[in-house]
């Protein structure tokens, strides 16, 4: 089974060392900028990242994204903002909730709140739900 994931997911497979787990699933093109400002809002705002992890961790976003099948929002605008609105969330978070639905597909992500207002429409699950459900060795903490 497939699965789309959003940037939150990503980043907390990234974090996990579980990138294994992305591998041939899907995602959107606004991920890359969505993981590159969690890298700036880490090193700018938090300060808990170095210069030289940042552009560590960009290259290995740059990785990641190569191994997923990225969905192209551009064509489905309209309908990713009128879904943002009658949902209340983000354009950001409606383009992976209208990739999710449009493909049948669950919804990866760890954003309690999106999982709150999206439940019913899609299927939702965390990562560690993925990861659990694949079989992937070690523990997800």
């Amino acid at each position: 089974m497939s699965f789309v994931f959003d940037a939150s997911s990503i980043f907390e497979a990234m974090l996990h060392g579980k990138v294994r787990v992305l591998s041939g699933n899907y995602t959107v093109d606004l991920a890359r900028y969505e993981l590159g400002n969690v890298l700036w809002k880490r090193r700018v705002l938090l300060g808990d990242l170095s210069e030289e992890e940042c552009v560590r961790l960009v290259n290995l976003v740059k990785r990641v994204l190569g191994l997923m099948k990225v969905v192209d929002v551009e064509c489905r605008e309209r309908e990713v903002l009128q879904l943002a609105g009658e949902l209340g969330i983000t354009f950001y978070d409606a383009s992976y909730v209208h990739a999710s639905y449009t493909m049948n597909l669950p919804l990866v992500t760890e954003d309690d709140a999106l999982k709150e207002k999206v439940e019913g429409l899609v299927e939702v699950l965390s990562v560690s739900d993925v990861v659990e459900a694949r079989g992937l060795r070690g523990p997800f903490k």
